[in-house]
């Protein structure tokens, strides 16, 4: 198995699950990160999309956006937003570390920590591979990873449990320093209904990923602090990472 199969039960209160999560905030971080790889990709693919808020707010700054996810329910919520905000945006299920779309992008991103959900280095590694072939080159890549510091430090240990809220959760992580995978066991309540999942991220560090991109073809590699323009530190949490297609 090389990506957990997660985002099932709880697709359909994903949006009010992430509802608190300052999209605008990323998308604006989005597009200056592009600033610093000076380029101004048109036609960009969402990998890992999700219920598709980013494609939607990228398509509202003039982007063409397209996206995919391992997940049917949440290819499927995506379908229904797009429609009835009347957005042309493709949306596919697909695997991020084996995918052929048949089209080619000015730019690629993969965002909130998507990608550590794929176990496998090799599949991960396979998958930069394919998002190679989905861009043109000079295309854009750019996405990030929690680092095992945000599994070290218990990150994942989260719950909202206050009555009036819509959706309670209680969420627990279980970090393997050896296997650098953690699991987490997720427990949803919503209108007196429980279901769960469970999670599974595995951590990399900055120097496999770059070597990832370089073999797959990747230039101009660059790692920020997530959010902001400086280097990646023993603490940092979450990294952003950039690359062109050579």
């Amino acid at each position: 198995m090389t990506e957990t199969l997660s985002f099932g039960p709880v697709a359909p209160y994903y949006d009010e699950l992430m509802k608190a999560v300052p999209y605008r905030m990323w998308v604006s971080y989005y597009l200056l990160l592009l600033s610093m790889q000076q380029v101004q990709p048109k036609k960009i693919l969402d990998i890992c999309c999700g219920t598709g808020t980013m494609c939607e707010m990228l398509q509202d700054e003039g982007r063409e956006m397209a996206g995919f996810d391992l997940a049917p329910g949440m290819i499927a919520i995506a379908k229904r937003k797009a429609a009835k905000k009347k957005l042309p945006i493709p949306y596919h299920v697909a695997d991020a570390t084996n995918f052929d779309l048949g089209e080619t992008y000015d730019g690629a991103l993969s965002f909130f920590d998507s990608l550590n959900n794929i176990l496998d280095a090799d599949a991960l590694a396979n998958g930069f591979k394919c998002m190679a072939k989905h861009l043109k080159p000079g295309g854009s890549l750019i996405f990030d990873l929690n680092m095992a510091y945000a599994f070290e430090a218990s990150l994942f240990d989260q719950e909202q449990m206050r009555k009036n809220a819509k959706l309670r959760y209680q969420w627990f992580g279980d970090w393997d320093p050896e296997s650098r995978i953690i699991t987490v066991n997720m427990t949803f309540w919503y209108k007196g209904d429980e279901f769960h999942e469970v999670h599974r991220q595995r951590a990399y560090d900055t120097d496999e990923i770059f070597e990832m991109l370089e073999d797959a073809g990747f230039e101009e590699l660059r790692a920020y602090h997530s959010y902001t323009l400086d280097p990646p530190r023993y603490k940092s949490d979450r990294v952003h990472f950039t690359a062109i297609r050579g």
